[in-house]
């Protein structure tokens, strides 16, 4: 079975305005006043886009507060429901376990 590789959507989001707007990385990061490494982290995938760098984020794009904090968790879900996949399978509903 072939496994579809997940993106990051919110990441890809970051990388699209700041080529739209012709900004580096460097450049992203002294507007939001924030390392350097936490950008180029976030936007190589080594660190997860937090709720602080959302909301610094969507101030600097002006998009309303949470547009990349959601992205994140989509992906984080779609990652952990395929690491739990197996695990599931063993799983019950609750209305399979209520007693008649």
């Amino acid at each position: 079975m072939k496994t579809e590789i997940v993106v990051n959507q919110g990441v890809e989001e970051i990388k699209r305005l700041c080529a739209r707007h012709a900004l580096s990385p460097m450049e992203l990061s002294l507007y939001l006043h924030v390392t350097w490494t936490r950008i180029y982290e976030v936007i190589s995938g080594k660190r997860r886009i937090t709720p602080e760098t959302d909301i610094l984020l969507c101030k600097f794009f002006d998009l309303t507060p949470g547009y990349f904090a959601q992205r994140q968790l989509e992906y984080d879900l779609v990652i952990a429901s395929r690491s739990l996949e197996e695990k599931l399978k063993t799983v019950p509903r609750v209305y399979d376990t209520l007693k008649a």
